[in-house]
């Protein structure tokens, strides 16, 4: 099998392989469009210096080539100096009339005009454009399948975009230059390296993906149009509209999106590929719900027998988590999520030792169950430790926190140390579920604490509320 049939196969699992949380234990498939198009890595796993030479000659400058038709050279200064958050302004009002504007043709002059008749200031014009894109032009999974097959590179001119209203990462980013440009915007095409779900960094040094950047009131704004147009879930696209790929903030952008030339990262402290490729895999909704990584900010985590990863948020926002190894669910409650005053504390243990997957998933309180990942880690551990004690729903909605003990699984004939965070609570106690014993906890404010005996797990902790 050749390393193009490999990536091939990776793209397959990974376009299906994101997770939506909608409860503790069952997990459903909602993968963002993380459409890494790896169009350049395609060496034959054994084969002669002489054949790859002639090989990258002829295909090595290949996303360069689809998108070279509208790249604009820029001759002036960079310039990222917002006073507005820009991501964050209403365009309720410019996206509906976007995304109704109907249109047949494979005119970017007639499609421009419709969209500047409707588009007065610059930013209207950056948004309509952006919201007209993703919400007429799919996907092309089988563009994608062919380009990896057979090295067949698809038509991602502007006129075969409008024509077929599908096309892969170069299309989409050729459509909004060229719009942009005829609207009277000044707009580049960004070429880079992406990442996002299982992505393989450090196989290829060649660029991978294409996105776009546009001035807007003398400012650089940066935007991709591909993964603001919908899913693919199981090899197949399915349209769903991202605002979140407009205009976001650099800082956020950078996790997931690493130009080949430094000055469009729109950074004053830039990254570095090797910083890059150490970033963890988020999602929008981390930034959405104004969650920070706290203990951990790279991908990759090393652990002896036990893990704490420490998230900040708003006390609105309450997580989940899911502990994965070999891209299934360890049966077994290994993870405790609590929350500390403004952290979000995540607890991991872990059964043997081994490499595992920490999936942690966010929400606001807004009465729903499904739960969006937010962030996943590789976690190697060398050691192993019991489960972690079972919490329900009322334990979250008190903002509940166990000091100790940490263990799921208690020593028979033994005592154990209880002291536990219960916020509105007025008794807590611990009830031998055998021996129908209950054992009241000294109560420090919203503090419960005392030595519990304990002859025959398991035990349950209960608490009364006015």
């Amino acid at each position: 099998m050749t390393r193009r049939d490999r990536e091939y196969q990776e793209w397959l699992k990974r376009s299906s392989q994101r997770h939506s949380y909608t409860n503790r234990r069952n997990t459903g498939k909602n993968n963002y469009l993380r459409l890494i198009i790896l169009f350049l890595v395609v060496a034959v796993a054994v084969i002669s210096t002489a054949n790859l030479s002639s090989f990258f000659g002829e295909y090595g400058n290949s996303l360069e080539f689809l998108t070279k038709e509208f790249v604009t050279e820029i001759d002036e200064p960079v310039v990222y100096t917002p006073t507005v958050d820009i991501n964050n302004d209403n365009y309720q009002a410019i996206d509906a009339v976007g995304k109704t504007i109907k249109y047949s043709g494979d005119s970017t002059d007639e499609l421009a005009q419709l969209l500047a008749d409707n588009a007065s200031t610059e930013i209207e014009k950056a948004r309509i454009i952006y919201t007209w894109i993703t919400h007429n032009i799919d996907y092309n999974v089988a563009a994608l399948d062919e380009l990896f097959k057979n090295n067949v590179y698809p038509d991602v001119t502007t006129k075969a975009v409008l024509s077929y209203r599908a096309t892969i990462c170069s299309g989409y980013a050729n459509l909004y230059q060229q719009l942009a440009e005829k609207m009277g915007l000044k707009s580049v095409i960004v070429i880079g390296y992406a990442q996002a779900g299982d992505y393989i960094v450090g196989i290829d040094d060649r660029v991978n993906h294409a996105w776009n950047a546009v001035k807007i009131d003398g400012d650089w704004y940066l935007l991709d149009a591909t993964w603001g147009s919908g899913t693919v879930n199981n090899d197949r696209f399915e349209a769903k509209f991202n605002p979140f790929y407009f205009a976001p903030k650099p800082e956020e952008f950078i996790y997931t999106h690493y130009p080949l030339e430094n000055q469009w990262q729109l950074l004053s402290n830039t990254y570095s590929r090797s910083q890059f490729d150490q970033l963890p895999d988020v999602a929008p909704e981390l930034f959405k719900n104004g969650i920070e990584l706290v203990s951990h900010k790279g991908s990759q985590i090393s652990a002896d027998d036990r893990l704490a990863v420490i998230l900040k948020a708003d006390r609105d926002i309450v997580a989940a988590a899911n502990l994965e190894r070999d891209k299934q669910p360890v049966e077994g409650n290994y993870t405790l999520v609590q929350r500390q005053g403004e952290n979000i504390m995540v607890n991991v243990s872990f059964p043997q030792a081994g490499d595992y997957q920490l999936k942690i998933f966010a929400k606001p309180q807004d009465g729903t169950n499904n739960y969006p990942l937010v962030v996943s880690y590789d976690v190697s551990v060398t050691g192993s430790s019991p489960q972690m004690p079972k919490i329900f729903k009322n334990f979250i909605e008190n903002n509940g926190y166990i000091e100790s003990p940490l263990e799921g699984s208690l020593v028979t004939q033994n005592s154990a140390y209880f002291k536990i965070k219960v916020d509105n609570a007025i008794d807590v106690q611990v009830v031998d579920q055998v021996t129908k014993k209950w054992n009241k906890l000294d109560r420090y404010g919203n503090v419960f604490a005392g030595n519990v005996p304990v002859k025959y797990p398991p035990v349950v902790v209960l608490a009364k509320f006015e």
